[in-house]
C-alpha cells in the first residue's frame, strides 16, 4: 500500500513498543525544518525512513540539524511534504571535538576528495577547504559548485553515521589564501620532510589547527618555502608515499590525538 508522496509505503502502527525502539537511527533536518515540537524531514530523508528502513508510526529516532542541535523523536505521520517527527527531548552534543580543526586538501580526483569529506566529518573536523595549487586538478566555477553540492550530501550522510550534531563547513580556496588564515597552529604535510609532528608543536590545545595536505602531485618546493615563510610548520607523515585520503586520515588522527578527543 503506497502513501501519497512518491509511492512511499504507509506507516503502520506498531503495538510492540520494543520493536518500535529504533533510537540508533539518525536523521538530518536543517534548522528551518524544525517547528514547535515537530520536525519535518525532507523528501529524501522521508523516503529513506519509510521505504528503505520501513520504520512504523511511533518508531523512536534521533534527528540532528547540523548546527549543534539533536533530539529524540518519534515518527508521528506522513504527509504530502514528508515524514513528520514529534520531538520528545533534546540532548547536549557529546560527539563534537573540543579542537577547532580545519583540514585543507589540494584539489584531486573526485573519488579521493569524496572520501576525504567523509573522513573529515567522521574525525571531527569543523571545516574542510579544497584549494588550488600548482599540481592540483583544475576546476572551473561550474564544477566547483557541483562538487560542493555533492560534498554537502556526503557530509550529511557521514554526520548521521558518526552521530555528530554539527556539519563541517565546506569551502574552496587558493593556496596563497591558506597561508593567511588565523589558526594558531598551521601545519603543511610534505613528503620531502623527514621530521614528523610532535607534541612540541604546541604543548597545550591551540586556539585553532589548520592541516594542509597536498594534491595527488604533491607540493612544489616553492610552495613549501612560501608556507615556511608564512609561519607554517612543515612535517612529514612517515617514509612511505601516501594517497591523498590516507594522508588526510593520518593527519586528522595525529591532531586529534595531540590536542583533541583521541587521547
Amino acid at each position: 500500500m503506497s502513501g501519497p508522496e512518491g509511492g512511499l509505503p504507509s506507516l503502520m502502527v506498531q503495538k510492540d513498543r520494543n520493536a518500535a525502539r529504533t533510537g540508533s537511527r539518525w536523521f538530518f533536518a536543517p534548522p528551518e525544518a524544525w517547528g514547535e515540537g515537530e520536525v519535518l524531514l525532507s523528501p529524501e530523508e522521508s523516503r529513506h525512513l519509510a521505504r528503505v528502513l520501513r520504520l512504523p508510526l511511533g518508531a523512536e529516532v534521533v534527528v540532528a540539524d547540523g548546527a549543534g542541535r539533536a533530539a529524540r523523536a518519534r515518527v508521528a505521520g506522513l504527509g504530502r511534504a514528508g515524514v513528520r517527527l514529534r520531538v520528545e527531548g533534546e540532548f547536549p552534543a557529546q560527539s563534537e571535538s573540543p579542537l577547532d580543526l580545519t583540514l585543507a586538501v589540494g584539489q584531486a580526483k573526485g573519488e579521493a576528495l569524496d572520501r576525504v569529506v567523509e573522513l573529515a566529518t567522521e574525525m571531527g573536523a569543523r571545516e574542510l577547504v579544497a584549494f588550488s595549487s600548482r599540481n592540483s586538478e583544475p576546476l572551473d566555477a561550474e564544477r566547483q559548485v557541483r562538487r560542493l553540492r555533492r560534498w554537502e550530501r556526503l557530509a550529511r550522510e557521514a554526520l548521521k553515521l558518526c552521530r555528530r550534531t554539527r556539519l563541517p563547513r565546506l569551502a574552496m580556496s587558493d593556496f596563497d589564501s591558506l597561508l593567511t588564515r588565523p589558526e594558531e597552529v598551521r601545519i603543511l604535510f610534505y613528503e620531502g620532510e623527514k621530521g614528523g609532528l610532535t607534541p612540541a608543536a604546541s604543548p597545550s590545545r591551540p586556539a585553532g589547527v589548520l592541516l594542509i595536505i597536498g594534491p595527488e602531485g604533491g607540493f612544489a618546493p616553492e610552495e613549501v618555502s612560501l608556507a615556511r615563510e608564512a609561519g607554517c610548520l612543515v612535517a612529514g607523515l612517515g617514509p612511505r608515499r601516501l594517497r591523498v585520503e590516507t594522508a588526510a586520515a593520518a593527519a586528522l588522527g595525529l591532531a586529534q590525538f595531540l590536542w583533541g578527543d583521541l587521547r
